[in-house]
């Protein structure tokens, strides 16, 4: 399993989790199998995410291009999570802490902070929305008031 975990500082696994993934100066990727860490690698953000333009989504991609199976920030952009979501790339909202801690309680599974809405959790900072099966507001409004 490959996991990317978004860094305030230089990467590694004394950084600590950006609190925004589109605003991260690097990225810890780590191999892991079985709660064992088999290689880290940090990549240093070619790109400055400061700036408009969908730079974010730029790096996502490049993630997904690295076989990333799971990626771990405080939070996440929409076009970011349907770049990831589409590609099958669990998004865990994981923040205020160290990235070390952050893998560890990735691969624990421990804390109820972990959120992937793959699993049908969705991110707290996004609403959901239904259509369909309601009475709505539009339609009896329009007939109630009638032609005056």
């Amino acid at each position: 399993m490959r996991i990317a975990v978004a860094g305030v500082g230089s990467g590694g696994f004394d950084d600590t989790v950006s609190p925004v993934f589109g605003v991260s100066p690097s990225f810890t990727l780590i191999d892991a199998e079985d709660q064992e860490i088999l290689a880290v690698e940090i990549i240093v953000n070619p790109e400055d995410l400061c700036a408009a333009g969908g730079a974010a989504d730029r790096f996502a991609r490049d993630l997904v291009g690295r076989d990333v199976d799971a990626v771990i920030a405080g939070e996440f952009g929409p076009e970011e999570t349907l770049i990831f979501s589409s590609a099958g790339i669990g998004i865990y909202r994981l923040q205020d802490m160290a990235v070390r801690d952050a893998v560890k309680q990735f691969l624990n599974l421990a804390a109820d902070t972990v959120r992937d809405i793959r699993r049908g959790i969705v991110p707290t900072g996004y609403v959901t929305s239904t259509y369909g099966g309601g009475i709505g507001f539009g339609g009896r409004r329009r007939r109630a008031r009638g032609p005056r």
